[in-house]
């Protein structure tokens, strides 16, 4: 895929291409990590996004799974199940988080990373600092070891005409890690859909002996990080907590239109460290949401949130825009990149 011109058709059709028969797909590129570039799926690779993570229903899905034959529906219990991928459960995208640290690169704006059918991979040094390549963004779901400095260890791995090497470096190597894995955990329970597997990543990746200044306790007591996301990932825990997983239910999604009038950035003064100046103006929106209550897709439980977001501004790079959960955790969906300069007039943004 990644030897010539690279196209939307070719991404769709990589990332689809036996979905009953490849598990996981372990993708270890996206847009320039340049500091500038805001970039992601086209319309058929993120529709190959939305066909391989199609889930059956829930209490159906290990009947979907055992009675599998191909891509034909199969019927079960009344119900006619166009399976997709993995039966139905959903395919894994494995993806790591990129290696613009350098340039102050943000995944956040890599459409590849922060979606949230994709499971977003970042590294840390085998002394658990934060790599010099390491972006740091929401969307980080946990870590696995990689390279850093000249004096760190690099990762072994297999390499062209039938030989190794000690030389692997970057988020490159640290997705696959994390693919290894979750391929262990698949092999303890094969039923988990792809929702399943986030859970499980989210509660098997430990946060101690990582260093960061940006660790932070959320809403339900866990540690978090942009640059790590919930931490190290445990290969034992996680195979542990797969064998004895009970399925989520299906998933729901509940639209809230939030209805800005347009107004010129003003309001409060505030200094940030990573400002191209020290001043800032800050424009808060709030709003009190119900979660649906009351109709079909109630949200009970959170997994994600995708926020659009239409704005204009002179240029993107100076903006910093923040989402605040009831519980108080902040979760940066736009950081300042002294590069990112974008071009004026209105531009809409999909962070998730």
């Amino acid at each position: 895929m990644l030897d010539g011109t690279i196209t939307d058709v070719i991404e769709a059709q990589s990332l689809s291409l036996q979905p009953q028969h490849i598990h996981i797909y372990s993708a270890s590129w996206g847009p320039e990590d340049d500091g500038r570039t805001v970039d992601g799926p086209g319309i058929l690779t993120r529709e190959a996004f939305r066909r391989g993570v199609t889930q059956v229903s829930w209490y159906g899905a290990w009947r979907a799974w055992a009675s599998m034959r191909g891509p034909h529906p199969v019927p079960v219990s009344g119900l006619v199940l166009h399976l997709q991928g993995r039966g139905g459960l959903g395919t894994l995208f494995i993806w790591a988080s990129g290696n613009g640290g350098l340039h102050y690169d943000n995944c956040n704006c890599d459409g590849y990373t922060n979606s949230i059918h994709t499971l977003s991979v970042g590294s840390t040094t085998q002394q658990g600092r934060v790599p010099w390549y390491s972006e740091a963004c929401a969307s980080t779901l946990t870590t696995t070891y990689s390279s850093g400095v000249a004096a760190d260890p690099q990762i072994v791995t297999t390499d062209l005409h039938h030989r190794c090497t000690d030389k692997h470096t970057g988020t490159s190597a640290s997705a696959p890690l994390a693919a290894g894995m979750i391929a262990l955990a698949l092999e303890a329970n094969p039923f988990l859909t792809w929702r399943d597997m986030q859970h499980l990543v989210v509660r098997a990746s430990r946060p101690a002996q990582l260093q960061a200044e940006d660790w932070r306790t959320n809403g339900v007591g866990r540690q978090v990080s942009h640059h790590y996301g919930y931490g190290l990932l445990d290969a034992g825990l996680l195979v542990d907590l797969a064998r004895s997983w009970l399925p989520t239910q299906p998933q729901k999604k509940c639209v809230i239109r939030i209805v800005h009038t347009p107004t010129p950035a003003g309001g409060a003064l505030a200094s940030h460290a990573a400002a191209p100046s020290p001043i800032l103006r800050v424009m808060h929106v709030r709003k009190n949401v119900s979660a649906c209550i009351g109709h079909a897709n109630y949200i009970r439980s959170l997994e994600h949130v995708q926020v659009q977001l239409s704005l204009s501004y002179s240029r993107r790079g100076d903006l910093e825009i923040s989402l605040t959960s009831p519980m108080g955790t902040r979760s940066t969906l736009v950081a300042i990149r002294c590069g990112g300069r974008g071009p004026a007039g209105p531009q809409t943004l999909f962070p998730e």
